[in-house]
């Protein structure tokens, strides 16, 4: 009997469950994902402060403001509260929040994720118009492309194997690349 409880012990250990959903207890990526998906932010933030010191630096304020809440108090809200928690995730996020706070056992991080999309979202859209205004067409090619290749790599590469299935960037790379739990 000891060693079916063992057994059964060991079962149990293996997932973790967060928001309802069973996960694996270790990321289900390779560890070369959080390196490329980190990699395709910087061509990002290089746009927007190039642009935006040209156009508009009321509106790189706003930006950057933007993206400083993005990067900590979110990564409080989802991060935090994420089963791969201290491990290589789909960005370089998963080891830097440790430094930042402590795990949020138990805690959903539904409202985080769809706080992210929507701050992604204003990300790409407040410098928009100056984009077009600063660089014409060439700009704006390259600013969406910047996040076409980012979203693309994300979805691909980490949201189309996440297990996670209620966060909405997950549900996207999985329709996008075929791959439905």
């Amino acid at each position: 009997m000891s060693a079916e409880r063992s057994e059964k012990d060991e079962v149990q250990e293996e997932f973790v469950v967060q928001d309802g959903v069973r996960c694996p207890s270790h990321a289900p990526w390779a560890t070369r994902v959080s390196t490329l998906t980190s990699l395709t932010f910087i061509p990002i933030i290089l746009l927007a402060l190039y642009t935006l010191a040209q156009a508009n630096v009321f509106k790189l304020v706003v930006w950057l403001l933007l993206l400083a809440i993005f990067a900590y108090p979110l990564r409080y809200l989802v991060c935090a509260r994420c089963p791969y928690y201290g491990q290589r995730c789909s960005t370089m996020l998963g080891l830097t929040v440790p430094r930042m706070f402590r795990k949020q056992e138990g805690r959903s991080m539904l409202l985080g994720l769809w706080l992210d999309v929507a701050f992604f979202l204003a990300l790409f859209l407040v410098p928009l118009p100056e984009v077009w205004r600063v660089g014409g067409f060439l700009l704006l090619l390259l600013w969406v492309g910047a996040f076409v290749l980012m979203i693309a790599t994300v979805t691909r590469l980490a949201c189309s194997v996440c297990p996670l299935t209620f966060c909405p960037i997950g549900r996207a790379g999985r329709a996008i690349w075929g791959r439905f739990p």
